[in-house]
């Protein structure tokens, strides 16, 4: 469904379809766009379009792949306690890996091929900084295809991590590396794992 909305929004403007649903056009903010500055936006790889419909509207939404923040004194705690981190992270970084649930990028029902099972991917994050890493998880259909007894997959329990990181089901995967200060870095969407490397090297010179 998600793919048919963003092929109907993404060619709407070009064949001057009408329908009875209204279409918005939004970005980032929530403000409206026109379809121009939509797919202009779209294209410079920065961002992600995300689709949502009712009965009456059908919303494009643009959403900036790689969001930067910082997580205030109680949130980084809470994040710590939902994490079972029990040590002091000191200069460590945080790395949750997520995975939203079965989507029309992950419904493939064989076994995942991912570089980010390959046995240099948690090395050379390790040689980057001390690491403290997670693999969590919303909704676990498919989820076997990813290696979940091997690699440990945990419950998001009442949906804290996708609350605080993730607010909408971005398509695939998506991950986000904090450092011990409660800075963070994530990214939406398909990656692999040489972004992981990337966002934690830089995460770890900015601050």
């Amino acid at each position: 469904m998600k793919l048919i909305l963003s092929f109907f929004c993404l060619m709407l403007f070009h064949i001057g379809f009408s329908q009875q649903k209204k279409i918005k056009y939004l970005n980032e903010v929530y403000e409206e766009i026109n379809p121009k500055e939509f797919i202009k936006a779209k294209k410079t790889g920065k961002y992600l379009d995300l689709y949502f419909e009712n009965d009456t509207l059908i919303q494009c939404l643009l959403v900036r792949r790689r969001p930067i923040g910082k997580l205030n004194k109680n949130q980084f705690e809470k994040l710590k306690e939902n994490l079972q981190i029990k040590n002091t992270i000191e200069d460590d970084l945080v790395v949750i890996i997520y995975y939203p649930g079965k989507d029309s990028c992950n419904e493939a029902e064989k076994y995942s091929t991912w570089n980010v099972f390959d046995s240099d991917y948690l090395k050379k994050l390790k040689k980057i900084s001390g690491i403290n890493h997670h693999w969590i998880y919303k909704d676990d259909e498919n989820l076997k295809y990813y290696y979940k007894r091997k690699i440990g997959w945990k419950k998001d329990k009442n949906q804290f991590i996708e609350k605080l990181f993730f607010k909408y089901h971005y398509p695939c995967f998506s991950f986000v590396v904090i450092d011990s200060k409660g800075n963070y870095m994530a990214y939406y969407g398909e990656f692999g794992k040489q972004t992981v490397w990337e966002l934690a090297k830089t995460l770890k010179k900015a601050y």
